[in-house]
């Protein structure tokens, strides 16, 4: 493993990072979500005691450039909320963003290639239908696209929890 530094996006409270932190001493990581979130995301970082290397930044992380350099990017569970411009967008700045041989992972409730699931997935794009949203539900074919349009390589989606989740990975070469 030999990433140093990772963003997540979108994180709403701290999840990945504290994984990720915990499988590399020399990794720090970085949240980079809404001011008001980060708030809230400090509050779990100083209780894990982790300040010293997960850190936040409040930034509409769906416009502007990602601050760079990077090894790792995750966007997990808040793909249904935007449309596909918005995640290309964010795929295509996490690209840029990245060292060679950084890593994204994108997971999300995501809809097999035929659309008939699974039911979460379904269920996401219906509710941002229902409340009059721009997200919806994004295949595994569309989650792809996005990351070999921004310029990803390797590009493979597997479960991430069965019947739920998925990912969505690339490599910058």
């Amino acid at each position: 493993f030999k990433q140093k530094t990772a963003y997540e996006i979108g994180v709403r409270l701290v999840g990945s990072e504290m994984c990720i932190r915990d499988s590399n001493e020399e990794l720090t990581a970085t949240v980079l979500d809404l001011p008001p979130v980060v708030v809230a995301t400090q509050e779990y970082i100083a209780d894990a005691g982790v300040e010293d290397r997960v850190k936040t930044l409040g930034a509409d992380f769906t416009v502007g450039e990602f601050p760079s350099p990077v090894d790792v990017v995750v966007m997990a569970s808040n793909l249904p909320i935007y449309d596909s411009e918005v995640i290309a967008g964010v795929v295509a700045r996490a690209f840029q963003a990245l060292e060679p041989g950084g890593e994204m992972h994108l997971i999300g409730e995501m809809l097999d290639n035929d659309r008939r699931g699974p039911v979460d997935a379904a269920m996401w794009g219906m509710n941002e239908l229902i409340c009059g949203s721009e997200g919806r539900a994004h295949t595994r074919a569309e989650c792809e696209n996005y990351f070999t349009s921004a310029g990803f390589v390797d590009v493979n989606v597997t479960d991430f929890v069965p019947g739920t989740l998925a990912r969505c990975v690339g490599l910058k070469p």
